[in-house]
């Protein structure tokens, strides 16, 4: 169709819908009455067609025949007309100057326009300065504001609003079209290109809120400041639509009024969008929309604002600096900022280890950014916040808590009303909490967020505008809580009632200092209303409220206030009891401060201080004669009742009453804080003593913080032992580990040793550091505080004692980062608090932060990157990096750029450090020392050793040498191999302006293949080295390395005797003992290594697989002598022997050994169709066969086997063995006829599958059908550690499951062949043919000479062994399941690095790998993996599994791949590794799963209680309930007879927490997080449990 003729048809159809008729309130008569004669035909021509962008002005030409029907032309014209018209429809404003003719014509012309530019739209490409790129259906589909945006693209075509815009180019000098669909575009190109990189931002709102952000321009009336005003006025358009949260956004992208670091994505991107673009001014003086560079926005923006003086700008700097990082965070996530293209390569990120300090300083920045993004697009979620909110006030664990509340009042400014209401509610709750501290932060926020509550959005209003309602809100809410808070509910206990009002001076001191001076004085009015009657209240309520304002800032509360303040406590103090009497004296001597000389309040204090009988108690007598000096009133004889003998120790004793009120106690603190100053320090020791007592014990937290103010005002006064004692007593309650005790000392402990002497203070920093090595994380916390603390208050010290101390100021930031670096995640947060909060300290100088930030920066993000992202951690991540990003941008304004001092000398230290001891830490220090940066590079490449995996190992390092500044691990992703040249030249480029030397040991040196082999260009050789002398190995053999060989620069280093002496031999002794191994590693990594059962019964090397004394024999003609050979056989085990058929052949199982010998034999032969009855020789046997198969049928005539105790099973290798070649020869079915068998072989064929079809009970005909079978991978042995792999009882117990296991599958699959294959006859089948491939011999050859080809395995096979004469070296995979089980992907296994890191690792052995696995069917792993081969350029020689099907070969092949097997099968129905069903021993890993038993990971078994996988649903319900229950018995029954091994031989329990000392890859079942194991209980009981719960669905199944 024509552009003419639809655009007609068009026209027709808009004129006439009903909608459209209903808002100009015509009918359809009259419609054809205007339009009847309308000739669109011509009226269009002279539009069409479309080449270019009309006019309205040409619009109108055309429209004018039908506008000249309608009503007379307006004054000023119909364009004029129309753009009126439109304003009123978003703004309604009454309108005399037009008749309702005149409207009805606009309204007419308007919905033309719309027609036309429509079709406009069609015509022309996309202009960014006209056009909108509204969200496709599809991105709206992410959308959680999709029906709002709807709604939102509704109301701008009902409202003509781009028409509007188009309108206002040719009507006003304004161009608000090009700057909102610029902005629109800025927004929309960048917000797409950063949620296709990953980033966080919902497109609907975006687009919303980004073409609706300046629509409250039209809103503003003649002479209103636009610049102002329009965010009102936005704001309002959204809010009468429904336009919510478009409208939170839109109304608020005031760039300077904004704390860019607290607002979500969206807003972000709308600042970012509507900062760069601008209006500039053509030659003709008119507005030009431009897209600007950030700096040269700013430079624009500048130019045009009002009174920028030094505080303006450098607010307006520190926004700036804060948008530059915002953008340059975008280029993280593809986002082209130059706008030219949808998107381009994200920017790569350097390691943090190798990050050059610039680039530190910019990625601490874009951490901060990335986390507070991700952290408010949370926050900003109605129900992501919900949820947040639930989570916070089901927490039962106080630090947790007091993060929650923490992360709320950073970032609580930019949330909506309600979601402010909602956390009011929460934090009035917390009041009830049994942990003061959190009491008094819930109660200080309560008073933030009421002084805030609509200051984050808060808009300039027109003029005589009403006061918007919610205005009022927050007032109303303070009346609401502040009766909350003096009268709570009357069903609460004494002991809550007075928790609560407690915190009521809290509140209020939060509320009236925090809230603007504006709301001040309505905030105290509601307030003092509850002082106007002081004889209505009752005495516990008025001692809430004289408490109440004893601190409040009363210069806010306006002069009236002190009247009723002074009546009110002077009613009290002659009334009242002892706790009204002491706080009616401490608000008088508060009032004083705010009255003047002549004030008359004075005069009524006076009165009632002197009246005052305060006898009966020194610490009230005491504020009466302060009060009463400071008012000059004669209180002599009062100080002569203070000075009797006795009061001090009075005083003191009531203060440890649990009766005494906790206000005489404050006063009491006060008084004996002024006997110390009065007595010269007589008493200073005693009274000292009592403080730290009152800090350790009280039961109010204002008594502690009291005593631990005033001991630290008598610090200077007591000698210097007497400063150690007190010190040494307080550090010895933070070793208790009860919170309670323990969580107010480090603040004052940390200030208060700060008065110790040089040697003390290093003793004290030495113990907070034996205190971070405590099992007890509130010890740990309570240390890390006390170190924050000491830190904090560094400063003075070295006034104090003339010492800078700065190696000692070293040593404690270094143990803020250990507790940074340590698994426990309520260590690590309240590390990442007390960091945090040393950047936003006011104690902290801005030198002294400077000092910290660039000793600790690298350090901090690279242990940042390193650690879990639970929730929570990331939580206090986002709040400490928050604080410190802040600093980061005042001294890039105040100071520029950071000065770092960066070592011209680099360390490479490659090694095993499986573990890291104290004598590689030795090492470290000592070439650290030396000037060197030292990278500790976790190798592996010693493929021999079993070593623990790479990311554990890693994380042991970590921790270890978290404290050591200039110490770095080196990127797991960067191997490096000493032999391959090709890495070492990586390795000198990584350095490059560095001097780079490789630290090793003299072993490897006099070891090593790679210095053995003469140097080359590039080889290890050239490189300058570090060698550290041994003067023997682990074994004790004597080391002589000749360092003639390196023709680099040689240092040589010696350790001393205690360290050199530890060993990874001795360690793991110790730990198999269970001894103590602090001396040999760091202490905080022995309860690592202990806390998660590393190293226990783990061999130092892999076990080398040998071929096996195994060998099947297959004669199609068996010769006399054979015969003869198996009747010697027979008779020796008294069994008859199967009767010899000429055309049978037999196939014989043999052990080779020292006595070689045969374990049994089968007596078979291979019959087509056709041959069926001159096989069997009967008519109905032959016919039987006839109808239950087709086509070649593998007869097994004959079954004899030898007795061999604790053996192999001979009967099921032969069967396997004979059923797999049957298969591969096009066998579809296998039959058993012959004489009638034992009762084990009759057992054995069923557990195959073999059904009986026939014959008599002499002559049994058995059947099994062949074409597709079940696969069972039997491999329990080798799952389990030695030495219970090779236990009797245990391997009867397995032996036993298998049977059952058989059994069970036969039942899913009744009929079908259940090939059993034994994975160690797997192994070494294998063996054969990898060393043959290889070129090697098949036993371990000494001295050991490697072949070629490296052996790769891949799956669950190999792991932990060794093939001979072979490099091995395991890529380490896991099937990990989705939560809900639908999907899986292969992934790496846990603890291990990236699969591509582990691939990398291959290729540097430089090296044509052969990839192993137990099976290759659907090829899942291989999928996954030979991507990653190829691209990382691997040279793969071929795949080797134990069993391969039809679909493995294909897969194989179309990929190009060359294959080998074991066995073959071309078509599998279902396979079966054992272990993966059997719970605690094998499974596969549910992602997002959390341990909670340490060591074990979550997992999932594909049987029921735990899943109902898709493939049970071709088998029968009764079935698969037989098989679930089988698989939970076996389990349950093997893991009892390893308990009953392992307590025979260790004398204690096999736990969950131990089981990993019997098996080797121990899995926990997968209960939800909500569901804890109790790691004291036997698995066995575990599964005990789950047994119970799968009989309960009994009914249902069965």
């Amino acid at each position: 169709m024509d552009q003419d003729k639809a655009l007609r048809i068009r026209l027709v159809e808009t004129f006439n819908d009903r909608a459209y008729l209903k808002k100009l309130g015509f009918t359809r008569k009259d419609i054809r009455r205007v339009f009847g004669a309308a000739d669109w035909k011509s009226m269009l021509s002279p539009l069409l067609p479309i080449r270019e962008r009309l006019t309205c002005a040409q619009a109108l030409d055309a429209f004018r025949p039908v506008l000249d029907t309608l009503a007379p032309e307006p004054e000023e014209g119909w364009l004029r007309c129309a753009y009126q018209v439109a304003l009123s429809l978003l703004y309604p404003r009454a309108d005399e100057a037009h008749t309702s003719a005149q409207w009805d014509g606009a309204l007419c012309f308007l919905q033309f326009l719309q027609v036309l530019f429509d079709a406009e739209r069609q015509a022309l490409p996309f202009d960014p300065w006209l056009d909108f790129a509204f969200c496709t259906e599809e991105e709206l589909a992410g959308s959680a504001a999709a029906a709002e945006y709807r709604l939102f693209q509704k109301r701008l075509r009902m409202e003509y609003v781009y028409e509007l815009l188009r309108l206002g180019r040719e009507v006003t000098p304004f161009k608000t079209l090009e700057h909102i669909a610029g902005v629109h575009h800025a927004a929309m190109t960048v917000a797409r290109a950063f949620k296709a990189g990953g980033g966080r931002i919902d497109l609907g709102l975006m687009s919303g809120a980004a073409a609706a952000h300046d629509i409250g321009k039209f809103g503003c009336k003649p002479g209103e400041r636009v610049p102002y005003l329009h965010y009102y006025y936005t704001d309002q358009w959204c809010t009468r639509r429904g336009l919510s949260a478009i409208g939170r956004i839109a109304a608020n992208h005031s760039v300077w009024d904004l704390e860019i670091e607290n607002l979500s994505s969206e807003s972000l991107v709308l600042v970012y969008a509507d900062f760069r673009v601008k209006q500039s001014r053509g030659a003709d003086g008119g507005e030009i929309a431009e897209l600007f560079s950030l700096k040269d926005a700013f430079d624009v923006i500048l130019s045009k604002l009002d009174n920028v003086d030094d505080a303006k700008r450098r607010r307006y700097q520190f926004v700036y600096a804060k948008l530059r990082d915002f953008e340059e965070y975008l280029t993280y996530f593809g986002v082209d900022t130059t706008l030219e293209t949808p998107g381009v390569p994200p920017v790569p990120r350097r390691d943090a280890a190798l990050a050059s300090p610039d680039e530190v300083v910019y990625y601490l920045r874009y951490t901060a950014v990335d986390h507070n993004i991700r952290l408010m697009h949370r926050l900003s979620r109605e129900h992501l916040f919900l949820a947040t909110l639930e989570a916070a006030r089901s927490e039962k664990d106080a630090g947790r808590l007091r993060a929650y509340v923490s992360i709320f009042e950073e970032y609580f400014t930019y949330w909506s009303v309600g979601q402010k209401e909602q956390t009011l509610d929460f934090l009035y709750e917390l009041l009830l909490s049994a942990d003061g501290d959190i009491r008094r932060h819930a109660a200080a926020l309560i008073g933030k967020v009421l002084a805030g509550f609509l200051s984050g959005y808060k808009k300039e209003l027109p003029a005589g505008t009403a006061p918007d309602p919610l205005e009022e809100r927050p007032f109303q809410l303070w009346a609401e809580y502040l009766e909350k808070l003096i009268h709570p509910d009357r069903r609460l206990t004494p002991r809550q009632t007075s928790m609560i009002r407690y915190q009521a001076k809290t509140a209020v001191d939060a509320l009236l200092g925090e809230c603007s001076g504006k709301d001040a004085p309505r905030f105290a009015a509601e307030l003092l209303r509850q002082y106007q009657a002081p004889a209505a209240a009752e005495p516990d309520e008025a001692f809430a409220l004289l408490d109440a304002v004893m601190n409040a800032p009363l210069e806010r509360v306006g002069p009236g206030a002190y009247g009723t303040l002074t009546a009110f406590a002077a009613w009290w103090l002659d009334r009242g009891e002892a706790p009204q009497k002491a706080a009616a004296l401490r608000l008088f001597r508060h009032l004083l401060h705010f009255l003047p000389e002549a004030a008359p309040e004075r005069q009524v204090i006076a009165a009632a201080v002197e009246a005052a009988d305060c006898a009966a108690s020194a610490p009230l007598l005491f504020l009466q004669v302060q009060l009463g000096t400071e008012l000059g009133l004669n209180v002599s004889s009062k100080k002569a009742l203070l000075g009797r003998p006795g009061t001090a120790s009075t005083v003191s004793l009531d203060n440890l009453k649990t009766a005494t009120p906790w206000v005489l106690k404050a006063a009491g603190v006060e008084y004996l804080l002024d006997q110390v100053e009065r007595d010269g320090g007589a008493n200073a020791l005693h009274i000292a003593t009592h403080f730290s007592n009152l800090i350790k014990v009280s039961e109010h937290v204002v008594v502690r913080r009291m005593a631990g103010a005033a001991l630290l005002s008598i610090a200077p006064v007591l000698t210097p032992d007497r400063r150690n004692e007190i010190a040494v007593e307080m550090s010895k309650a933070l070793e208790t580990g009860q919170a309670e005790i323990s969580k107010y000392i480090p603040e004052y402990l940390g200030q208060f040793v700060l008065w110790l002497t040089p040697r003390e203070l290093d003793e004290v920093v030495v113990q907070m550091a034996v205190l971070l090595s405590s099992p007890n994380t509130d010890v740990v916390a309570a240390a890390l505080a006390t170190v924050g603390a000491m830190l904090e208050h560094y400063t003075v010290y070295a006034a104090r004692f003339g010492e800078e101390g700065g190696a000692r100021r070293r040593r404690m930031a270094g143990l803020l980062l250990k507790g940074l670096a340590d698994r426990r995640e309520a260590v690590r947060q309240e590390a990442l608090h007390i960091l945090g909060s040393l950047f936003a300290s006011q104690a902290l100088g801005y030198e002294e932060k400077t000092s910290l930030f660039t000793l600790i920066s690298k350090k901090l993000l690279f242990l940042i990157g390193e650690q879990p992202e639970e929730e929570l951690t990331f939580f206090y991540t986002a709040a400490s990096l928050s604080h410190i990003y802040r600093f980061i941008v005042l001294h890039k304004i105040q100071s520029g750029p950071f000065q770092f001092e960066t070592p011209e000398k680099a360390a490479f230290f490659p090694g095993t450090f499986d573990p890291f001891s104290l004598s590689h830490k030795g090492i470290v220090q000592a070439i650290r020392d030396l000037g060197f940066e030292v990278y500790l590079a976790v190798d592996e490449f010693s493929w021999s050793k079993k070593a623990q995996p790479s990311l554990i190992r890693r994380q042991i390092v970590s921790m270890s040498v978290a404290d050591e500044f200039d110490v770095y691990l080196f990127p797991h992703d960067l191997p490096v191999n000493l032999a391959t040249p090709a890495d070492l030249d990586r390795l000198r480029q990584v350095f490059a302006g560095q001097a780079l030397y490789l630290a090793v040991g003299s072993d490897v040196v006099a070891g090593a293949s790679s210095y053995k082999a003469p140097p080359s260009p590039g080889s290890v050789h050239h490189l300058n080295h570090i060698v550290f002398r041994r003067s023997s190995d682990a074994e004790g053999r004597e080391i002589d390395a000749d360092l003639s060989c390196i023709l680099g620069k040689v240092l040589q280093l010696q350790l001393p005797t205690h360290l050199e002496d530890i060993s990874s031999t001795r360690i793991r002794e110790n730990i198999d003992l269970g001894r103590d191994i602090s001396n040999l590693i760091e202490p905080s990594v022995q309860d690592y290594i202990y806390r998660n059962s590393l190293y226990l019964r783990e061999p130092q090397y892999k076990q080398v697989i040998r071929t096996g004394g195994l060998r099947f024999e297959w004669t199609e003609r068996p010769d006399a002598s054979l015969w003869e050979e198996l009747r010697l056989l027979a008779a020796a085990e008294r069994r008859p022997l199967p009767e010899p058929a000429p055309r049978d052949g037999v196939l014989v199982l043999r052990h080779t050994g020292s006595e070689e010998r045969i374990l049994g034999f089968l007596t078979l032969r291979t019959v087509s169709g056709r041959d069926l009855y001159g096989a069997f020789g009967d008519e109905d046997l032959a016919d039987a066969v006839r109808c239950r198969a087709a086509g070649r049928v593998r007869l097994l005539t004959g079954l004899c086997l030898a007795r061999v105790p604790g053996g192999y099973d001979a009967g099921q290798l032969l069967l396997t063995e004979a059923l797999s070649q049957a298969m591969g020869q096009d066998c579809g079915y296998a039959a058993w006829h012959g004489p009638a068998p034992a009762e084990e072989v009759l057992d054995l064929l069923a557990r195959q599958g073999f059904v009986r079809i026939a014959g008599t009970e002499e002559r049994p005909l058995l059947l099994v059908d062949m074409r597709s079978p079940a696969v069972l991978l039997q491999n329990i042995p080798t799952t389990l550690k030695e030495p219970f792999s090779s236990d009797l009882h245990v391997l009867t117990a397995i032996r036993k499951a298998h049977h059952q296991l058989q059994r069970a599958i036969c039942g899913l699959y009744p009929g079908t062949l259940v090939l059993s294959l034994n994975a160690e006859v797997i192994y070494h089948r294998l063996v054969g043919k990898l060393t043959e491939l290889n070129g090697v011999p098949a036993e371990p050859s000494s001295p050991r000479v490697l072949g070629p080809k490296m052996c790769v395995p891949f799956g669950k096979i190999l792991r932990g062994s060794a093939v001979p004469n072979t490099v091995t070296k395991t890529v380490h995979t896991d099937k990990v399941f989705a939560p809900d089980l639908k999907s899986f992907t292969i992934e790496a296994f846990p603890g291990y690095a990236p699969l591509e890191s582990q691939i990398r690792t291959i290729r540097s052995f430089r090296r044509p790998v052969m990839l192993v696995d137990d099976l290759l069917h659907s090829g899942n792993r291989i999928q996954a993996l030979d991507p990653l081969f190829r691209r990382e350029g691997v040279d793969v020689d071929r795949c080797v599994v134990g069993l391969l099907s039809g679909r493995g070969r294909d897969l194989m092949a179309a990929r190009g791949r060359k294959v080998d097997s074991v066995y073959y099968i071309p078509n599998m129905r279902a396979w079966f590794v054992e272990s993966t069903m059997y719970p605690f021993i094998g499974g596969d890993t549910v992602g997002g799963a959390r341990a909670s038993v340490p060591g074990l990971t979550p997992a999932v078994n594909l049987i029921l209680p735990y899943a109902f996988p898709k493939f049970y649903k071709e088998c029968g319900r009764e079935a698969v309930f037989a098989f679930s229950q089988t698989c939970l018995t076996n389990s349950r029954d093997i893991l009892l007879a390893l308990e009953s091994a392992y307590r025979e031989r260790y004398a204690r329990n096999l736990t969950l927490s131990r089981l990993s000392e019997a098996v080797i890859l121990p899995l926990s079942p997968d209960k939800g997080n909500c569901l804890l194991y109790d790691a004291s209980l036997p698995a066995s009981m575990c599964l005990e449990n789950d047994l119970k719960m799968l009989l309960r669905m009994r009914e249902l199944l069965e």
